[in-house]
């Protein structure tokens, strides 16, 4: 038997996640450059990406379930006991797999109306979209449990589970190819289906076979501590989804295409999370896990700091080079068949603050994990709720005085202010953490980046042509090398080469 799932040491499991996760990122833009060919941004896309958004608003909330409270759990029971935390995991497999069933009848039975209450699309247009909303539902709950499966390997340090992400693009690619033109853009969601129930089918099996997973065990009482901080992680990610549903609510009421054009900003804007964000702070998670439960204050400080300079690093000169040329990426990734100037107008605007929102995710992300791994979300809930609550009660101001595009710089403006909430919080219960070093090590990074760009606005605005391409190119050759001499005159590249030769 081939051991595909073995045991995999941190640095390579990042590796792993990182490169599987890029090749899904890679299909997933041919994707929404042939669905961008095909369908445009229309009244019936806009159904179509609405639910994606509203599934990956739910699958959000779950995973962080999963990572902030059930698997550190889980690795504390573990190190109690041999396979102590197996009845605890196997409760929530059976919970998973009874919220699949629920969603797949609901979506059989009553799509539309749970969809006219979770948005603001007239009836008639949900009505021309039954199939693709019951489809939707059974979508959700196979995700749900697809993305379970793979938090418990990887808990196991299993990390070549990532290597079946690219099948949640793949398919979705060979679906549309062979029946978008029939069928619809319904066909993406036929193949998304399809590949999630794939890697259900064989994550549980290798759990069976390397892992020597018994699924009958079952943890019908969990310990207090733990009941106490599960609630408050999903009270702060229920604010947290409230918080992202409202603004495409409040979209979904205003002119047509607005939902799509959100949509392709998101593709772009997201991409650096999923590709990097997300997997590098995973395998991190669990690193800052491990030094909480030996209270090993020193390691988990140095692993803090390290990861999230070496997030910056990476990600500052996308956050700043894509908001500056948003409107000639769009037009380089999008502008043909059915996607017009107007689109790109649309999707520019909304890409150039989400940028920042993605520069943001990362010590966003690093907090939260310090959070989970020393389980103190129940004292965090009131410090995150607080940051959450006043996006909600700005963004219906925003929108209704600056337009559909203002609620991407009140997210920012929240998260200015969630910092400084954190840093309260973290005095407090995470004093040893360097908190404050680890921002102006950040604000140093930004302010490198910002000085990089500087010549190639430059030639922007007095040199560059109308060829997107070109332009992009010649800018980002410029942006490039003004950024390496830069960073190896502050020190940065030095640091960030340590950081990689210590993960290779």
């Amino acid at each position: 038997m081939v051991h595909l799932f073995k045991p995999t040491s941190y640095r390579k499991g990042a590796a792993l996640a990182v490169g599987a996760t890029l090749a899904w990122k890679l299909v997933s833009f041919a994707n929404a450059l042939l669905v961008a060919l095909y369908f445009g941004a229309d009244s019936a896309t806009d159904v179509y990406f609405y639910i994606i958004m509203l599934m990956g608003f739910g699958v959000t909330f779950l995973q962080r379930m999963n990572a902030a409270a059930i698997i550190p759990e889980a690795m504390t029971l573990d190190a109690q006991a041999p396979n102590g935390g197996r009845s605890l995991l196997n409760g929530f497999l059976y919970f998973y797999i009874l919220l699949t069933v629920a969603l797949s009848t609901a979506g059989l039975l009553c799509p539309e109306q749970i969809m006219a209450i979770l948005s603001r699309f007239d009836a008639a247009q949900l009505s021309a979209q039954r199939s693709l909303l019951a489809w939707g539902f059974l979508l959700f709950g196979l995700q749900l449990l697809t993305y379970y499966l793979i938090a418990v390997l990887e808990m196991y340090r299993r990390f070549a589970s990532a290597l079946f992400t690219p099948l949640n693009a793949l398919l979705p690619l060979v679906c549309l190819l062979c029946f978008g033109r029939s069928a619809g853009i319904i066909s993406m969601i036929y193949g998304m289906a399809a590949a999630n129930a794939v890697q259900i089918a064989v994550f549980l099996w290798m759990m069976k076979k390397e892992l020597a997973w018994d699924f009958w065990g079952c943890s019908a009482r969990p310990a207090r501590i733990f009941a106490k901080n599960l609630a408050s992680n999903q009270l702060i990610e229920l604010a947290n989804i409230a918080a992202s549903l409202l603004p495409l609510y409040l979209l979904s009421g205003l002119s047509a295409g607005l939902v799509s054009a959100l949509n392709y900003a998101k593709q772009l804007a997201d991409s650096p999370t999923e590709i990097v964000t997300l997997r590098v702070t995973n395998v991190s998670k669990i690193q800052l896990t491990e030094s909480a439960a030996k209270n090993d204050t020193e390691t988990l400080n140095a692993n803090f700091l390290n990861t999230q300079h070496f997030l910056f690093f990476l990600l500052t000169p996308v956050a700043v080079f894509t908001a500056f040329y948003a409107p000639e990426i769009v037009t380089l990734f999008f502008k043909r068949g059915e996607f017009n100037a107007q689109d790109v107008h649309q999707a520019a605007a909304f890409l150039r603050p989400l940028m920042g929102v993605m520069l943001f995710m990362v010590p966003v992300l690093m907090q939260n994990n310090v959070v989970a791994a020393g389980r103190k979300l129940k004292d965090f809930l009131p410090y995150a709720v607080a940051g959450i609550v006043l996006f909600i009660a700005l963004t219906p101001l925003t929108v209704h005085t600056w337009g559909a595009f203002a609620f991407p710089y009140a997210q920012l403006g929240c998260c200015f202010i969630g910092l400084y909430l954190n840093y309260l919080f973290f005095r407090k219960y995470f004093p040893f953490v360097s908190y404050g070093f680890s921002l102006r090590r950040a604000a140093r990074v930004l302010a490198v980046n910002i000085l990089a760009l500087f010549p190639s606005a430059v030639y922007a605005f007095f040199w560059a042509g109308s060829n997107a391409f070109v332009t992009v190119f010649i800018g980002g050759i410029i942006f490039l090398a003004a950024l390496f001499w830069l960073s190896r005159q502050s020190g940065d590249w030095d640091d960030f080469l340590r950081q990689v030769f210590e993960r290779v």
